[in-house]
């Protein structure tokens, strides 16, 4: 199987972020199936783009609207990878490693920001960030294992 490749151009509104995302999932389900654990990952996928594409729209352009922001979905038989672009102010310093999800023993205690990174890191095998002139990029990797099965099938596999 060659390379499937969808890419979207939208603007930074956060009306557009549900579209994107429901894009993603019907490409997704298209390759990966409808068995309830693809179904998942393809669902989890949604939700990282989904945050990076929100990132980009309050972070990268402060919620200035009508500014462009790309996202390049390319599905292969050993990996997806998705990238989320954008012109805007992008990160000081891209945290490196990503910060993970904490114990969510004590509500008082979670911190107020920064879950589309953390959410982003738990679902992906690898995500990059390049800056290259005005251009910003953020790159969300997924390897595939046996059969083609995302890895993100085994962590959704075990949600409730």
């Amino acid at each position: 199987m060659s390379a499937r490749r969808l890419r979207l151009a939208v603007t930074s509104s956060l009306d557009n972020v549900a579209l994107v995302g429901t894009a993603v999932r019907g490409v997704l389900r298209s390759e990966w199936g409808e068995q309830q654990g693809a179904a998942r990952a393809s669902v989890l996928v949604e939700l990282a783009v989904c945050e990076a594409v929100t990132n980009a729209i309050i972070h990268s352009y402060r919620r200035r609207p009508g500014q462009p922001v790309e996202v390049d979905l390319e599905v292969r038989p050993d990996r997806l990878r998705i990238h989320v672009q954008d012109q805007g102010a992008g990160f000081g310093r891209f945290p490196d490693p990503l910060p993970g999800i904490p114990d969510i023993r004590d509500l008082d205690d979670l911190p107020a920001d920064g879950w589309g990174l953390r959410i982003i890191g738990a679902v992906m095998d690898e995500v990059r960030y390049r800056r290259r002139g005005g251009s910003k990029r953020l790159t969300l990797i997924l390897r595939r294992g046996a059969g083609g099965c995302p890895t993100t099938v085994a962590k959704a596999a075990a949600l409730p």
